[in-house]
């Protein structure tokens, strides 16, 4: 059951390549949009799910029913008045990291983000123990850094291919575009600093660094594929 993290600079293939990985290893595949979709769908989906075999249902709705699961279970122990339990799950990833990386100015501010960081941890490392998923982005390498079965992936690209990227992606100018990838890399940098105390792109936090240069989504791919049931493997080997 592999676990395989994904972070990147901006406008690298991160979604394209978390997809295609987790299609070569049968998994799930999350990030902070289907999160934050998931998290407004808790409670909508849950009948549906109980009355289905959970593999025919669509993903997004399958974490939904997650999510209300570890809901349930939080009451059940007693933990239904931490904060990142709150109706609607609100603190869940749906923010830019521009929206999270400022220092907050206030004590309600600095609530919120302690608020969010412990939701986002709480939730990716049900996933991460539920296992056969690929999570991308939101530092989740040191979320889940002290789960030795988990891959932690990396991912780089010249700062040309990023722009295009991003050109195509958001439909933005050359110029706009370059400004984008300035702005959200600084948010970027910000983001782990102020929540981990790292700089994201240090290859000392990766099992691999990937520089997507030259390569096609498809061989980029392959390669952390490949290296996630090497991983998946080597445990499996350990534990036996």
């Amino acid at each position: 059951m592999a676990v395989v993290t994904i972070n990147g600079a901006t406008g690298v293939g991160t979604p394209e390549v978390g997809l295609q990985v987790a299609a070569l290893l049968e998994a799930d595949y999350v990030d902070r949009i289907l999160l934050s979709e998931a998290a407004k769908r808790v409670g909508t989906t849950v009948q549906v799910l109980e009355m289905k075999e959970q593999r025919l249902i669509p993903f997004r709705d399958r974490l939904a029913y997650f999510l209300q699961t570890m809901l349930e279970r939080s009451a059940m122990s007693g933990a239904g008045g931490e904060p990142y339990f709150s109706p609607g799950m609100e603190y869940l990833p749906a923010e830019e990291y521009t929206d999270l990386a400022h220092e907050p100015r206030t004590a309600a501010q600095r609530l919120n983000d302690e608020h969010y960081i412990e939701a986002t941890s709480a939730v990716m490392k049900d996933l991460a123990e539920s296992g056969n998923v690929v999570i991308s982005g939101r530092g989740s390498n040191m979320i889940l850094k002290e789960m030795p079965a988990v891959l932690h992936v990396a991912l780089l690209a010249p700062l040309d291919r990023r722009i295009d990227t991003i050109m195509e992606r958001e439909h933005l100018g050359r110029e706009e575009a370059a400004a984008y990838v300035e702005s959200m890399e600084k948010a970027r940098e910000e983001y782990f600093k102020k929540f981990f105390g790292v700089f994201p792109d240090d290859p000392d936090l990766y099992h691999m660094v990937v520089n997507e240069g030259g390569m096609s989504t498809k061989t980029v791919a392959e390669i952390v594929a490949h290296a996630a049931k090497d991983l998946e493997s080597a445990m499996s080997e350990r534990v036996g």
